[in-house]
């Protein structure tokens, strides 16, 4: 579990370089010549300290009595990574502040209540900017069991960056409501953190520049209706809700969806996620919907199979849309031009499959579907996700080389599950190349890929709005 929060949260300085010049600073200790290092300016010496680990950092105080200020003088980063609480503890006792960055992971506060109560106040007062504060679950008998965190938290003004793993949300009836709670802070990401629906909506009132909101590995809460002239990006990863609504929300650029059924931690079933989209005027980026589970709103129009575009049910200024979707279904298949008939003007679109053997090729469908402007008009890039080789999928994908007039580039990724012998992967093959001859666009390029590309997505990149592509692997 420690990886996987590191995936998530990588905001400590690499320490690479740092180990290097700490080894060259304790040296220093030892030295007898000439001392250059402590002649350079303090500014630049304390940017030196502030990337040490915290035990280098501190230790820097014996090299020269000009360093004995530069620790205390310098905003700390501390990670937790081989520290036990109680040092960690004396550390945000004795340092002064700033508090730069605190990285803590390996606490189990279970057996700490006294820290955790004591902690954020220390925080508070020493002007913390970015905090990662995980709850050590790993090996309890109980990994579910989660700790309230204590309503101190709100007084961390100075916060920019915040990531919860493991928590119960505090209660936030009768606690200081307005835009001077949590002024500063820009990101909010919870890791199996309980939180109930209006928690959630006292956050977004209290956090006038959130710009990034995530919930990771999570189904709370039930109900996430998103208020904010600030938000730029929000992720799902791994989450399951009720419903899912954008209801006013006019800087959103995308909205990332990974629905936590089918991951390893709840298997498939037939739940449903209401997704509502009524106010999102800069929503570029949308996805994975999905044809069986999620029931879409444009405004006040439910989009369902049949269902005619007009103005009132397209998101025209969506660019980038992913799907997935089981083309041996007739529903889903269905579900899916619904789907596409929102986003008139995207360019990149991504499918997963994950089509199972039917026998249904719906290939009538397919031969006699009329327009479905983005695949005719703009599409540009398509890329789809664990390919098969079913009939079903191949249907689909001729009437995209006859129909997708702009298309420059078609990526195929293979299922790994699929390729069960030489003579399977070559058939396959076989019949992915013969689409070529088929395109109605003569400089569209087929490219077969390997499964080892599949959904090698990462949190940063999915939440780095400068990353054209949120769904490229």
């Amino acid at each position: 579990m420690g990886a996987i929060v590191e995936n998530f949260m990588d905001w400590l300085p690499s320490g690479g370089n740092a180990v290097a010049i700490a080894a060259s600073l304790s040296a220093a200790v030892d030295y007898e010549g000439e001392d250059r290092i402590s002649a350079l300016p303090d500014d630049l010496l304390r940017n030196i300290v502030s990337r040490l680990p915290v035990r280098d950092a501190a230790r820097t105080a014996a090299i020269a009595s000009q360093w004995l200020h530069l620790w205390r003088s310098t905003p700390l980063v501390l990670s937790d990574v081989d520290l036990l609480p109680s040092t960690v503890a004396r550390i945000l006792a004795d340092h002064p502040g700033p508090f730069q960055a605190i990285y803590i992971a390996r606490c189990r506060f279970a057996s700490h209540e006294r820290e955790l109560a004591e902690w954020p106040r220390l925080l508070a007062a020493k002007g913390i900017q970015d905090l990662v504060l995980v709850n050590d679950v790993i090996g309890s008998q109980f990994i579910t069991d989660t700790m309230l965190l204590p309503a101190d938290i709100f007084r961390c003004a100075s916060l920019q960056r915040l990531f919860l793993g493991f928590f119960r949300f505090p209660d936030t009836v009768g606690l200081s409501r307005g835009p001077d709670v949590l002024p500063h802070l820009r990101e909010l990401s919870m890791f199996t953190t309980v939180i109930n629906t209006w928690d959630l909506d006292y956050m977004l009132a209290c956090c006038p520049v959130l710009e990034k909101l995530a919930f990771v590995l999570s189904n709370s809460p039930d109900l996430i209706h998103l208020r904010s002239k600030s938000l730029q990006c929000v992720l799902l990863w791994f989450f399951t809700a009720e419903e899912v609504a954008v209801v006013d929300a006019p800087l959103l650029e995308r909205l990332f969806l990974v629905d936590l059924a089918g991951s390893p931690q709840q298997p498939r079933d037939d739940s449903t996620m209401m997704i509502k989209i009524a106010c999102a005027p800069s929503l570029r980026a949308l996805g994975f919907l999905e044809t069986r589970t999620h029931r879409l709103h444009i405004g006040d129009n439910a989009i369902k199979p049949g269902i005619l575009p007009s103005p009132s049910t397209m998101l025209p200024g969506v660019k980038k849309l992913a799907v997935k979707v089981n083309f041996g279904v007739s529903k889903e298949v269905k579900m899916l031009v619904a789907f596409l008939g929102c986003f008139p003007n995207v360019d990149t679109l991504h499918i997963e499959s994950l089509t199972e053997p039917t026998g249904r090729k719906h290939a009538k469908f397919w031969r006699e579907l009329s327009t479905v402007e983005c695949i005719e008009s703009h599409v540009k890039k398509m890329v789809v996700h664990e390919y098969r080789g079913d009939q079903s999928e191949l249907r689909f994908l001729k009437f995209i080389s006859r129909r997708a007039e702009v298309l420059q580039t078609l990526y195929v990724l293979l299922n790994r599950e699929s390729l069960t012998s030489v003579a399977k992967v070559r058939k396959m093959t076989r019949r992915l190349v013969a689409l070529s001859r088929l395109t109605c666009c003569g400089d569209c390029q087929i490219m077969v890929l390997g499964p080892e590309l599949q959904n090698d997505w990462s949190f940063q990149k999915a939440s780095d709005i400068t990353v054209d592509d949120p769904f490229h692997w």
